[in-house]
């Protein structure tokens, strides 16, 4: 299993992927913490039930480990490297979109 067998398994829109980023990044500041769904949703201000589904899935992926509602993501190298590769590929698509929109405001006459 890996972090892109969790990522089929979710749907695949720019809102989920985000949410899913900003999951990650949470997890990896907090090595070895084991956190509930409802404390990962307040710290990434979205709904419990889409971040239940989403650290459900990371669990089916090994991405992290789940015992007893709580979620923990551990030091694992190969795990690690995809979770930095999405990162990095998901900032590099974000800075694309918004350097786009940029052009295009310019372009056009938008502000």
């Amino acid at each position: 299993m890996s972090l892109y067998t969790a990522l089929e398994r979710l749907p695949r829109d720019r809102e989920t992927e985000s949410t899913v980023r900003e999951v990650l990044e949470l997890m990896r500041r907090h090595k070895g913490e084991s956190m509930g769904a409802a404390d990962v949703a307040r710290r990434v201000q979205q709904p419990e039930n889409r971040i239940s589904v989403i650290l459900s899935k990371l669990a089916d992926g090994c991405v992290v480990h789940a015992r007893d509602g709580h979620f923990r993501y551990e030091q694992d190298a190969l795990v690690d490297l995809e979770v930095q590769r999405f990162l990095k590929r998901a900032e590099h698509h974000t800075q694309l979109v918004q350097n786009n929109v940029a052009k295009f405001r310019e372009r056009y006459g938008y502000r």
